[in-house]
């Protein structure tokens, strides 16, 4: 395999549920929705460096601002936290404000919608 093959398989293959496939083990994509404008956003978390140890150091804690292209002349931000287990493998709570959590399959059919 060549250095774009490998780039092309670290950057690719998402998984519905936040995990991503083949080759980026220690990613968690993040996917939502702006309440104001409804345009889809998408962010990845790398979770080897972007969660914190929550309060009761039991757990990891992520906060992430996402915020749209500004194409609907919106610029509000949608501030998304994740709390983790303490293996950061499954997320225990979730929170959107500014807009709401969607899942990949609605992020791709709000994207062919336009």
């Amino acid at each position: 395999m060549g250095f774009l093959d490998n780039l092309r398989k670290a950057l690719g293959g998402q998984q519905a549920g936040g995990r991503s496939g083949g080759g980026v083990a220690n990613t968690y994509w993040i996917y939502a929705q702006c309440r104001y404008c409804g345009e889809p956003l998408k962010t990845r978390v790398n979770l080897m460096n972007d969660p914190s140890l929550d309060e009761d150091g039991e757990g990891w804690i992520v906060r992430k601002g996402l915020m749209g292209s500004g194409v609907n002349r919106c610029f509000q931000t949608v501030e998304v936290t994740l709390k983790f287990d303490a293996r950061k493998q499954d997320v225990i709570e979730s929170e959107a404000v500014g807009g709401k959590l969607i899942t990949a399959e609605e992020y791709e059919a709000l994207l062919h919608e336009t």
